[in-house]
């Protein structure tokens, strides 16, 4: 399997605080059978020190060195914090995933930035394909599935954390992640890993749970085969058309007249 959204690099984030976590996260990864992960560290959210992106490189370069004999491959990346300046800075650093198109925006948990879908259609004139980073966890898109449904329609992927689809984020946010799998509003399955055992990478248990919504293939695919053709920069499987969650509600409200 592959893990696309993990916090692995030590002392720069939330996640993993020293190199020790960072080594007992990979056994929890391989022990899992994740083979392959992206190292997606915050930028312009939550970094500890002021954002330094020639620090960030200096920690990457140092993170392969000493996860060299370890048996997974890893890949660079960022999760990238929304804001007004935030195409400006992706232009300027390389903060996609694996040098490709693709890359991880993330939202406030509680807010959705106002025209934010002009700023993703400007990010997509320039050839970059946004990743929206947990939309289940977010309020805004709980409350207001059809808000993603858009930025999904215009190009737009969203990514699923494994805790979200096992319920331990509560019941509010796996009911949520639920209809975005139903609707197909997400399309990768990450751990958001930020430490071995709170917050650890492991994707198994929630592929086996999205199954009973999206079928094992697609489940499969949302570990696999998807998030490969984003290493790749390919075009992602087609596993079906985003569905917006608003309008089959309103069309199972339908009141039949009494006769």
């Amino acid at each position: 399997m592959i893990d696309l959204h993990t916090h692995l690099l030590p002392d720069w984030d939330d996640g993993a605080k020293d190199w020790d976590e960072t080594l007992k996260m990979c056994g929890v990864a391989r022990k899992d059978g994740i083979k392959k992960i992206a190292l997606t560290p915050h930028v312009f959210r939550l970094s500890k020190y002021n954002d330094d992106l020639s620090l960030l490189d200096a920690r990457i370069s140092e993170f392969r060195k000493k996860t060299a004999a370890i048996p997974i491959d890893f890949y660079n990346g960022a999760e990238v914090f929304v804001h007004h300046e935030m195409e400006t800075k992706i232009r300027q650093n390389d903060l996609t995933i694996n040098g490709s198109n693709y890359l991880f925006i993330e939202f406030p948990s509680d807010y959705i930035w106002p025209g934010v879908k002009d700023l993703f259609f400007n990010l997509m004139l320039k050839g970059y394909i946004p990743i929206i980073s947990h939309p289940e966890r977010n309020r805004v898109f709980g409350e207001r599935p059809d808000l993603l449904y858009e930025l999904v329609q215009m190009g737009c992927l969203g990514q699923v954390t494994a805790k979200s689809i096992i319920g331990e984020f509560g019941h509010g946010i796996k009911k949520t992640a639920d209809l975005f799998l139903a609707n197909n509003l997400v399309h990768i399955i990450a751990s958001d890993a930020h430490d071995p055992e709170r917050r650890p990478p492991i994707l198994s248990k929630a592929v086996e749970e999205a199954r009973k919504i999206v079928g094992i293939d697609k489940a499969m695919a949302m570990v696999r085969a998807i998030p490969q053709a984003i290493l790749d920069d390919k075009l992602i499987p087609d596993y079906g058309e985003p569905i917006n969650p608003i309008k089959q509600k309103k069309k199972w409200a339908i009141k039949w007249p009494k006769f």
